[in-house]
């Protein structure tokens, strides 16, 4: 359109809008917006353009979170001429000369002409798109047809006033009332094109270029049987402006006859209707095109919509005032302010009556099913509650609670039982009540600090109502409320005494046979010091004899053959005498007796490397570490035996002692760079000589630790704990 066109809601967008960047792909990828300048001839405010805009941008929602939109208004309603518009050339070129737009929309002639006059010095090479153009011809872009499609918007002159004849058949005159506004003036043109075709029907009367004030006056004078026909008021020969509604606003009421016109903007305000030119449907129909065009489409491929998206649109009010009835009506018409029905009119209060009943009789069934169910379950529950309640009170164990003040809340027969109380006699009554003095010190103890766990197992002592007493294991479990206070306990209780007994009666037989493996280890002890001693006493002696008496023999003989007898005699004799000091050290050191755990240690390592050809690192800390002989002879063995082990399971290269004083412990650490013990190995009982080991250490109070080192290797650690008068 060329004119004025409706004011509507819409802000004025003279802000630009930076990129907006959205990850696409695992690469983090970015898009920029596409921008789009949306040229209008009008202001905003204008029900025209602004309906143009709401039918564009309605178009493109799928894709409007990709769009950055720049929106200008030349307002040539209101000004107008070359300066003015060399005014719009200087500020579109200053505001957006630094910006690529990837599409132009324009709307109504103005905005287009202006367009293709500075298309080369500020848009070229960018599709452009127009509606709202009157009087469309081709040759009004053919320079610029690579990059211009659009909508071409045409009034309907001849069909509104057919419809009108056809709804006012006795109708003898028309009143064309019309501007001289550009647009005013092409619809003088279009109504002219389709005179002829009237001219010998009816009598027609132009009110043109009126003072609004003389126009009032004249509608005032309109006889009857005569029509309205409504192009254009926008501007009077006075020069006044004024809005398309304004305009119909004033002239209303001051005629009696029907109103038609060619434009959507006038209907609801006074018209009876027509067929009608909506801005919301070229604003539509150019969204349409510029989707195309965003989507890699040619401006070029696409042609031009010349036939304009018009319709019959009409307003109840106005035809039941003038008593036409909605059956002359084209069939496709679109109707505003008709009445609703009653059901259409409180549709959706009798749509919310009828759901809350359906929802309250869904209610009432679902109600009725519930207390069904209910009772049903209700009846399993008690079937359940008897099933358990009978589970509970006859279960072999006992079951209690307690609560914070350490009272019992609840018991089972079970316990009662155990007790030799009634559950009465029990329920109320603290916990302690029916222990023994020690377990109620120990109860004591722990019951304050119970919030800190959620399970925990003690043993209590509990004596009956008959006096004697029984052991009792509780598994403990804490119930917390959502702040995680304390509320009460669930405690299951079984009788252990029998266990305790036979538990007892294990421990002081295995204390008996550790007794006994000590007891057997000392008489080993002494007899290997008794036959050590009499190998070295006894036997040595005699070697030595024998030796002293071979010397005096050889010195006597001059026979060179039995001096070689006699020198081998010798070292035999020599060998005997040390194989019996070897015997006599290995049966029982005497660096034990008469030096110190050290001596001996460093003794056997070099017996140890000379016998395995294994590498041994020994550090002894401490030089004067103390221990009784017994304690010494014990490591010792432990320490040989340790050795032992090595030479024939490790595959080692090397091993490493150690020896320090540790707090008020002595450790003996022993480790290898072998193939490292297994985990079964050290769990097995058939591992006897690690099970000697231990039961070493523990004759001497000493704690034995065998692991296999993650970098390989296996790490004895012997700790004996020591006096300080030790």
């Amino acid at each position: 359109m060329i004119g004025l066109k409706k004011p509507h809601m819409f802000r004025n967008f003279l802000i630009f809008i930076f990129l907006l960047f959205f990850c696409v792909s695992a690469h983090a990828q970015t898009q920029e917006k596409k921008k789009i300048l949306i040229l209008n001839s009008y202001h905003h405010g204008l029900s025209w353009t602004d309906n143009i805009l709401k039918g564009i941008k309605e178009s493109l929602s799928s894709v409007e979170k990709n769009i950055d939109y720049y929106i200008e208004y030349m307002d040539t309603k209101r000004f107008y001429g070359d300066r003015y518009f060399e005014k719009i050339f200087n500020l579109i070129k200053q505001k957006y000369g630094g910006i690529k737009f990837d599409l132009i929309i324009v709307s109504d002639n103005d905005a287009l002409l202006f367009t293709i006059k500075h298309y080369q010095k500020l848009f070229y090479g960018v599709p452009v798109i127009f509606c709202g153009i009157n009087n469309f011809k081709d040759s009004l872009i053919e320079k610029y047809r690579k990059w211009f499609t659009g909508v071409a918007e045409e009034t309907d002159i001849k069909g509104t006033l057919d419809i009108a004849l056809k709804l006012h058949p006795n109708t003898q005159r028309v009143y064309i009332i019309n501007d001289i506004t550009t647009t005013g003036l092409a619809m003088k043109k279009a109504f002219l094109e389709v005179f002829p075709e009237f001219s010998n029907k009816i009598t027609f009367i132009m009110l043109e270029n009126p003072d609004m004030k003389e126009l009032q006056k004249e509608v005032e004078k309109i006889p009857p049987k005569s029509v309205i026909l409504l192009l254009l008021v926008n501007r009077d020969k006075t020069g006044n402006f004024f809005a398309y509604e304004e305009s119909l606003d004033l002239l209303y009421p001051h005629t009696n006859s029907p109103i038609y016109s060619v434009w959507d903007f006038y209907l609801g305000r006074g018209i009876i209707g027509g067929k009608l030119t909506s801005a919301f449907l070229q604003g539509k129909k150019a969204g349409e095109l510029a989707l195309k065009v965003l989507q890699g489409e040619s401006p070029f491929d696409i042609p031009v919509i010349k036939e304009s998206p018009n319709e019959y649109m009409f307003d109840y009010n106005e035809l039941k005032r003038f008593n036409v009835s909605l059956n002359r009506l084209p069939k496709e018409s679109r109707i505003i302010n008709i009445p609703e029905s009653f059901f259409v009119k409180y549709r959706k209060t009798l749509i919310i009556i009828t759901l809350i009943f359906i929802g309250l009789c869904m209610v009432i069934v679902i109600l009725t099913i519930n207390i069904s169910r209910r009772k049903k379950i209700e009846k399993e529950l008690r079937i359940s509650e008897e099933k358990y309640r009978d589970l509970y009170d006859n279960a072999p164990d006992m079951y209690h609670s307690v609560d914070k003040n350490g009272i019992i809340i609840e018991c089972n027969e079970t316990e009662a039982k155990m007790l030799g109380y009634k559950k009465e006699e029990i329920i109320g009554k603290p916990i302690t009540y029916f222990m023994t003095e020690e377990s109620k010190k120990a109860q004591a103890e722990f019951f304050p600090n119970i919030e800190k766990y959620n399970f925990i197992q003690v043993e209590r002592d509990f004596i009956r109502k008959d006096g004697s007493v029984f052991t009792a294991s509780l598994n403990v479990y804490v119930e917390v409320n959502e702040k995680g206070n304390f509320i009460k306990t669930k405690t299951i209780g079984r009788d252990i005494t029998y266990r305790k007994q036979i538990e007892e009666e294990l421990r002081k037989s295995r204390e008996a046979l550790r007794k006994l493996s000590v007891y057997l280890q000392n008489i080993r002890e002494n007899e290997r010091k008794e036959i050590a001693k009499e190998i070295h006493d006894e036997l040595g002696q005699s070697l030595t004899a024998l030796k002293l008496s071979l010397s005096w023999i050889k010195k006597r003989v001059e026979d060179e053959f039995l001096h070689k007898k006699f020198d081998e005699t010798m070292s035999i004799v020599n060998a005997l005498i040390k194989q019996v000091q070897n015997i006599s050290n290995r049966l029982r050191p005497s660096l034990i007796d008469y030096l110190t755990l050290e001596d001996a240690i460093i003794w056997q390592v070099r017996e140890f490397e000379k016998n395995t050809s294994i590498t041994c690192n020994v550090d002894i800390v401490e030089d004067s570490i103390k221990l009784s002989k017994n304690v010494s002879l014990t490591l010792f063995r432990i320490f040989q035996e340790a050795l032992t082990n090595i030479a024939r399971h490790a595959n080692a290269t090397k091993v490493y002692i150690r020896m320090l004083r540790s707090g008020s412990s002595i450790l003996l650490i022993i480790k290898d760079n072998g193939i490292g013990i297994s985990e079964e190995k050290i769990k097995s009982p058939e591992s006897f000589g690690l099970m000697a080991m231990r039961e070493r250490a523990y004759s001497i109070n000493a704690t034995l630790d065998i692991r296999r080192m993650s970098e390989g290797g296996t790490e004895i650690i012997i700790s004996v704990p020591v006096k300080d008068s030790e």
